[in-house]
């Protein structure tokens, strides 16, 4: 994208509690964008490139202070070559915490490349990057590639995180998957502890239920059957939709159930073509 629309961020995000930091492209290539919810990170200052997006900011939690730096591997290996000192001499000369995330286009051994050529020089200039910033990189769960040719003929693990050991002290419990990849051609991956219970979630009314087959039903049939317990006065209107909240919720439940098993059974299908892809078969 050569310009940046407030709603396009805001169908991304699901609402407008976030802030963002983004590299617009150039031509056909790049293009970069990281965004926040301003409740848990709060930016101090940013720095843009071509190929990367560094944010300073605050954690809420007991990282604290901390550089995100969202990063795009180039393709030509001297331009790799750059990116990686630029990246490298901003760490020396900014003392602090650090996570770095993206697409790296880039591997670390001939285990992360399937299908296609690998370079010794490339990798041995990536690892001397990690090492001398004193970076570590996590292993990946889920999947061993983050990326697949639309053939399926060619895997990499391009996209990782890696994570200063300051971080790391702080948050041992980190870990790393990779989500199921659906439309990409790369696989989510997601940096995470442990799964935190928030609580039930509000009732509210979602536009969407009214087109949804079987809403309409629903509503007349339960509103209709709605009386009154005493066999006295008719229900108030505030009364009925108070009856009617627990029908719409178990109406919702069900249709959920229904259409997440039908996702699973889809999903499920499209993990078994991965995995017999990833295994050569």
């Amino acid at each position: 994208m050569t310009r940046l629309e407030l709603f396009r961020l805001k169908s991304m995000w699901g609402n407008y509690s976030f802030d963002y930091a983004c590299s617009l492209a150039r031509g056909r290539s790049g293009g970069l964008i990281s965004m926040w919810d301003p409740n848990f990170f709060v930016k101090e200052n940013i720095w843009c490139d071509e190929a990367f997006i560094i944010v300073k900011g605050r954690w809420r939690n007991m990282v604290g202070d901390c550089y995100m730096i969202n990063l795009y591997g180039p393709h030509d290996p001297l331009a790799k070559v750059a990116l990686w000192n630029r990246v490298w001499e901003f760490i020396q000369s900014h003392s602090g915490k650090y996570v770095l995330f993206g697409d790296m286009n880039e591997v670390r051994s001939e285990q992360e490349r399937y299908g296609s050529i690998f370079s010794q020089n490339e990798a041995e200039v990536f690892n001397s990057f990690i090492n001398n910033a004193g970076l570590i990189d996590l292993p990946l769960g889920g999947h061993s590639f983050t990326w697949m040719n639309k053939a399926g003929t060619k895997l990499s693990k391009l996209d990782r995180f890696l994570i200063s050991e300051e971080v790391l002290s702080l948050l041992p419990d980190f870990q790393i998957t990779s989500l199921d990849r659906l439309w990409s051609d790369h696989t989510p991956i997601l940096l995470h502890c442990n799964k935190c219970d928030f609580g039930p979630v509000p009732f509210k009314i979602y536009h969407s239920w009214f087109s949804r087959e079987g809403f309409d039903e629903v509503i007349t049939s339960e509103f209709n059957n709605l009386t009154n317990p005493t066999g006295g006065r008719r229900l108030l209107s505030h009364e009925k939709l108070k009856g009617l909240k627990p029908k719409i919720k178990q109406w919702v439940t069900i249709t959920k159930r229904n259409g997440h098993s039908r996702k699973q059974e889809i999903m499920k299908d499209l993990r078994i073509i991965d995995d017999k892809i990833e295994a050569g078969i």
